[in-house]
Order: structure tokens, then sequence, then C-alpha cells
């Protein structure tokens, strides 16, 4: 097993480039529009562009232009793409005053880059399939991303797109094959970066991964304890569903109001569940009380601190 620190320098750092592999997906235009789509709904929050104001809403267009040109063009890095954006060439845009607004975007992607160095990429990327390839003579690698290095929600968010970006892009180019699974990403508080509603940085990633992941061989666990608060494509394209022990009455009433729609009965008990107890449906199935066994050896009463994480993760990078 190894422990990632991202944004963390003492443990085990962790980067990925910030936009996705335009030259991958260059040759299908369904994909080519999806990476387009999740490097701008990356770029949105840090370009100032969220929100519904006429200004927002131009700037939206003419970052989409851009980068659209930028990706067809051969462009790779953030960089070259905030170049672009500060001269912009005739014809990128169609929208009146574009060069003035895409400087004005250029700037604020500058500031950026220079206030989180996760956004821009520093580092030398690391290639996903050292994430997911299993060292020799063993069966599989366990690969456990700490945020601790992360304060914020959208520096989270960013790495989050910055990760699925590149499993998907690596995952495309191996793909299972007649294997039943090419690699498993687990993520725990899904909610926090795709909720319903309002979008994140890793928002489109996150549903491009959703709706695509399981042809190339990527199996994908979203952990949550607001399933309400969850994208509703997600839990729409997710084949299998577990439902442990839940507090809350507004949560109850929801695993109830899901396990009915099921086409089964309420979940009388499923606030008095014990540790490993689940209720579980696999697709067009209604719910079943399953029991499964934990599966890591080691289950502490609290988590491990912060300092106590980066140690161990730098100790994993010096072996």
């Amino acid at each position: 097993m190894t422990i990632w620190t991202p944004g963390s320098e003492k443990g085990r750092p962790l980067h990925f480039p910030p936009l996705p592999d335009f030259a991958a997906v260059a040759d299908d235009p369904d994909e080519f529009q999806e990476a387009v789509d999740t490097a701008v709904a990356a770029l949105i929050p840090r370009a100032k562009l969220d929100g519904n104001a006429s200004k927002a809403h131009l700037g939206r267009a003419v970052l989409r232009e851009a980068v659209i040109h930028y990706a067809r063009n051969g462009g790779t890095d953030l960089t070259g793409l905030i170049r672009l954006l500060a001269a912009l060439p005739d014809g990128v845009s169609i929208i009146d005053g574009a060069s003035k607004i895409a400087a004005d975007i250029s700037q604020h992607l500058r500031a950026a880059m220079v206030s989180d160095r996760l956004f821009a990429g520093s580092g030398e990327p690391v290639d996903p399939a050292t994430l997911l390839t299993p060292p020799p003579g063993k069966r599989a690698r366990v690969s456990v991303i700490s945020f601790v290095g992360l304060e914020s929600d959208v520096q989270r968010q960013t790495f989050v797109n910055q990760l699925q970006m590149a499993l998907f892009s690596w995952i495309r180019r191996h793909p299972a094959g007649d294997r039943p699974l090419g690699g498993l990403l687990v993520m725990d508080e899904a909610q926090t970066f795709a909720p319903s509603g309002a979008m994140t940085p890793c928002t489109q990633s996150t549903l491009t991964l959703a709706s695509q992941a399981r042809k190339y061989g990527l199996g994908l666990i979203f952990a949550t304890q607001a399933p309400r608060g969850l994208h509703n494509r997600i839990s729409g394209n997710a084949a299998t569903q577990f439902i442990g022990l839940l507090s809350s009455p507004a949560q109850i009433r929801a695993a109830n109001e899901l396990a009915i729609a099921k086409g089964g009965r309420g979940l009388a008990d499923i606030g008095r569940l014990r540790p490993g107890e689940f209720y579980a449906a696999v697709d067009g199935g209604a719910f079943e009380k399953a029991r499964t066994p934990f599966c890591l050896s080691h289950h502490p009463r609290s988590p491990l601190t912060k300092e106590e994480v980066v140690a161990r993760a730098a100790a994993g990078r010096a072996a």
C-alpha cells in the first residue's frame, strides 16, 4: 500500500497535468467535446466566471472557444493556453470584445497559478500506471490519496479533476480487455466533489467517468453520508448500491424511499446495523441484507493525525 499526499512535499507529493490529453481524443468528436467540457468546467471558477451575470456568461463562451482552438492546434499545457488568452488571435471567437475578455481571463488564471501550485501543475507529473500497477510478485496495488496537504474545497476538487482526467486518459489507452477489472477508484465524501445542484471543478470529469469508465474496465465506488446530496447522474449510473448504518431521520426516510422504488420493502433496521452490515442491491434488483468482511486489517478508533499521515507517506517514499 502506498500513501500519497498531494500538496505536501514532506510526504509523498502527487501531481497531474491541469488540462486533459486532447490529442488522445482528437479523432473522436464526442470524447473530444467531453474533454473540452471537463477542461472548461475546471477553469471556470479559477477564471472567476462562475455566476449568472452577463459578464460571466460572455467569459465562459470566450473561454470555451479558446480551449477548442488551443486543443485543435495541439496545445497541451495550461501556460500555453494562458498565453493564447492573453493575445487572442483573430477569428478564435465570435463574441464582440473577445480579446479584452480573454486577456482578463488570462490574468485571473495567472493569479490562480501563483496562489495554487497544484492548479499550476508544478512538479513532475505522475504516470497513473504508478497508482494502479502492482509491484513485482504482487496481485494488486492500493494507492491511498490523503488530502492533508490541501486546505480548501477548491484545491481538493481541482486535484480530483486532474486525477480523474489522467486516469480516464490512461484507462482508454490501457483497457482491461478480457479482464473483469483494470482498476478501482474509491471516492469518499463523494457529494463534495459532484454534488446535486452546484457545479464544482471536478463535476464534469466525475460525470464522464460515471458514464464511460466501465466500458474500459475502470470500476468506481462513490461513498457518501448524504446520498441525496450526490449528483443524480452518478447514482443513476450505479450498477450496485450499498446502504449502511444511518441515524438521521431524513437519511433513513430517503433510504426507505429508495428501497421501495426498487421494488422492495422498507429497511426497518437501517438505524441499527452493526459494523460490516449493509443493505445491497444490484441493477434491477431489490435490497437484500448482507454482511461483508473488513477490507483492511487495522481499524483504530480515530483517524491518523496530519503529522502521522505525512510521516507514513514519507517513510514509504524513502523505502
